[in-house]
């Protein structure tokens, strides 16, 4: 599904350049969890960026369901991110004015889908979420927890292939936490949802069954993620190379 090889981005700083992802080369398939891990500065999330298409990278090749993005124009790119992609962030970035479905609603508004069909399928994903009976709270009504599962009934009611997730559980206590993270398997289980989790949390990412180590912007370790994974070696993690295992 997520084909990358190669892939470098750097960004302009005065009259140098700045190399934050270097060389990278990866792919991903459905069905999947997957924790992204490092350091402050690996490049996580310009990592994240371009798996989600809102930036491209400086050179390499990257295609996602068979497109090559590369070669695509802005436009395209973000109908392609509004039909693959859902996001979940940290913050949740729920509009406060706005009750749970109609957060929830909002990419359909993007695809111009009739009010009630939306109405509908907003609410039949906040049913799934566990969150039915909270369908007409605004977010300040809400729990963090209560929260991030709008967040993520958002990033699901459009039916991705993927769902990118940006340090979900770091606002929320490690029951919340670990309620979140077993609503991502459920739904990677369930729905067949490639999740890709970025985190700093051991313990989430020893959960996921792929883990990618990033360390100045290139891949220093790939691994299966077996049940009973020390969770503290991420957190361990030193300067030298990992070896690349297979998946």
């Amino acid at each position: 599904m997520l084909d990358l090889h190669d892939i470098s981005r750097e960004f302009r700083v005065g009259p140098s350049s700045l190399r934050v992802l270097d060389g990278l080369s990866i792919s991903f398939s459905a069905s999947e969890t997957v924790s992204i891990t490092g350091g402050s500065g690996s490049g996580k999330t310009t990592f994240m960026n371009i798996v989600g298409l809102l930036d491209k990278p400086t050179s390499g090749r990257y295609t996602i369901d068979g497109q090559d993005v590369l070669k695509a124009k802005s436009d395209d790119l973000a109908a392609l991110r509004n039909r693959l992609i859902g996001f979940v962030f940290q913050s949740f970035f729920l509009l406060p004015r706005l009750s749970a479905w109609r957060n929830v609603a909002l990419p359909l508004a993007y695809r111009r889908t009739p009010e009630e069909d939306a109405r509908r399928r907003a609410h039949a994903m906040l049913e799934r979420v566990g969150l039915g009976d909270r369908a007409h709270h605004l977010p300040s009504e809400l729990s963090g927890g209560q929260r991030q599962r709008v967040a993520i009934a958002r990033a699901l009611v459009g039916d991705p292939k993927i769902v990118l997730a940006d340090e979900p559980t770091g606002a929320l206590d490690t029951k919340v936490s670990q309620e979140i993270m077993d609503l991502f398997k459920e739904i990677n289980r369930d729905l067949g949802v490639l999740v890709m989790i970025i985190t700093h949390d051991p313990r989430i990412a020893a959960q996921c069954g792929r883990r990618v180590v990033l360390r100045q912007g290139m891949l220093v370790a790939e691994e299966n993620v077996g049940a009973e994974m020390d969770a503290i070696a991420l957190e361990r993690f030193g300067a030298a190379r990992l070896p690349v295992q297979a998946c």
